[in-house]
């Protein structure tokens, strides 16, 4: 699932939004490492979701979409924090 996400983001990525989401997920699955079953579970699944976002959007030409009121409210304090980081990191990477 790595690998696959790691291609398709040099397959169908612009550079900037490559290199933010690279890190991010390398980032993500190290944190990971150690999860329990129940999570693993979720993680995968979350992260096949994303797989399959991203390829569809490449299709349309137009990536990216807001996170729904039920996504946000199931997030803890930390991935909240760690959303609000990417934001920066993001709007940081338009600007450049």
């Amino acid at each position: 699932l790595y690998r696959k996400i790691l291609r398709l983001h040099k397959r169908v990525l612009p550079n900037e939004m490559k290199e933010l989401g690279d890190s991010y997920v390398r980032s993500e699955f190290k944190q990971h490492k150690k999860a329990k079953v129940g999570e693993v579970k979720v993680f995968a699944r979350q992260w096949k979701e994303y797989l399959y976002t991203i390829e569809a959007q490449a299709a349309s030409g137009t990536f990216g979409r807001n996170l729904r009121e039920e996504e946000a409210a199931h997030l803890n304090q930390e991935q909240k924090e760690n959303l609000k980081r990417l934001e920066e990191e993001a709007k940081r990477a338009g600007e450049n």
